[in-house]
């Protein structure tokens, strides 16, 4: 039988090149010494922990919500995160008693 299209090229085109630059360039956040997210220098105490306290939340349901039955590590990390949740909400508490 014969083959009526050819094989594609081995090599990358000149736009493919061109696209992976562009992409180097602009997403320069997934460099590995790139902060994933930076602070406000002005954040108080209560705020800081006020706001660890819905990031561990936010995890927390994340990690309730994928389904499915989570191996050791992975509840080992949520056995680590729920215990972090509960020293912030203690010290949330510590910060303006009720």
């Amino acid at each position: 039988m014969v083959k009526v299209t050819p094989d594609p090229p081995h090599f990358p085109s000149e736009d493919a090149l061109l696209h992976r630059r562009a992409i180097d360039y602009y997403l320069k956040a997934c460099a590995p010494d790139a902060p994933t997210f930076t602070l406000n220098d002005n954040l108080s105490l209560e705020e800081a922990l006020a706001h660890a306290v819905d990031l561990l939340h936010c995890a927390v349901g994340t990690a309730h919500s994928s389904g499915g039955a989570m191996d050791v590590q992975q509840r080992a990390v949520m056995h680590l995160v729920e215990m972090a949740k509960g020293v912030v909400d203690q010290a949330l508490e510590c910060v303006q008693p009720r």
